[in-house]
């Protein structure tokens, strides 16, 4: 293992370490403190922080602990990350050279669309601010896409949880008008973002979907809204269209 010089990040490694080989029911602060050679007090102390982090959780019933489901959620992201974008590279790769514009592909994360890949330029191609970054559901044509693609119940736990929040002159705050988006994203196969996200941004997007019909990404074209004309629109969509296809053939 590498030199680790912070030994708090050691130790919290190794509480994570010992919670990792624990049923279901969890770990009593006396176990994880043996397990792992520290007191008491500076075990609970550390657990507060992964608890805080949500890399632990501790169960109200018994106070006992396990892992968090952040761990898991990070774990997916990781797997996103390593399959689909070597999968879609190709096509995000071909779609800036068509477009010019801003590309982008989203995995779903915790509440949000997590952007794995997204590269602009059409002779050099590089990467941009948005790789890396959360968008929202309610507000991005890519957290739209996912969840008008997503099935009934998990869409319906998105849409409860969802936080409505106001990011730019168009966004959709009220449930009942997204919901009818959604329905009409749905029909016709795809979603777009007019101001909703970020000011005098237009987006197109398309979903990635598997075998059996399930999202499993979103492929999007991002650019200045003057560049959108309704002509445009229409072309851009049938090459996003044409590459989540292609990407498609690949997934299992």
């Amino acid at each position: 293992m590498a030199d680790i010089r912070i030994q708090a990040l050691k130790r919290a490694d190794s509480i994570l370490e010992v919670l990792s080989t624990a049923s279901r029911e969890g770990l009593r602060l006396k176990e994880i403190a043996k397990a792992v050679d520290l007191a008491p007090t500076t075990t609970v102390t550390l657990l507060q922080s992964l608890v805080g982090l949500h890399f632990a959780e501790k169960l109200a019933d018994s106070g006992r602990y396990r892992l968090g489901r952040r761990l898991a959620h990070l774990g997916r992201r990781v797997e996103a990350r390593g399959d689909i974008v070597d999968l879609a590279r190709p096509a995000l790769i071909r779609l800036c050279q068509q477009t010019g514009e801003m590309v982008n592909l989203t995995v779903p994360g915790s509440g949000a669309m997590f952007v794995v890949e997204s590269l602009a330029g059409d002779i050099v191609f590089k990467e941009t601010a948005l790789k890396g970054r959360d968008l929202p559901l309610h507000g991005s044509a890519s957290g739209k896409c996912f969840l008008a693609f997503t099935p009934l119940p998990m869409r319906a736990a998105f849409l409860e949880a969802l936080p409505l929040t106001r990011l730019a002159r168009r966004t959709i705050g009220d449930l009942k008008k997204l919901e009818e988006d959604l329905a009409r994203i749905r029909a016709q196969g795809y979603a777009t973002e007019d101001d909703e996200y970020t000011p005098d941004t237009f987006a197109i997007a398309v979903p990635i979907l598997d075998s059996g019909g399930v999202i499993q990404a979103t492929l999007s074209v991002h650019g200045p809204a003057e560049r959108f004309t309704p002509r445009r629109r229409q072309k851009l969509l049938a090459e996003l269209r044409r590459e989540a296809q292609q990407v498609k053939r690949y997934l299992p």
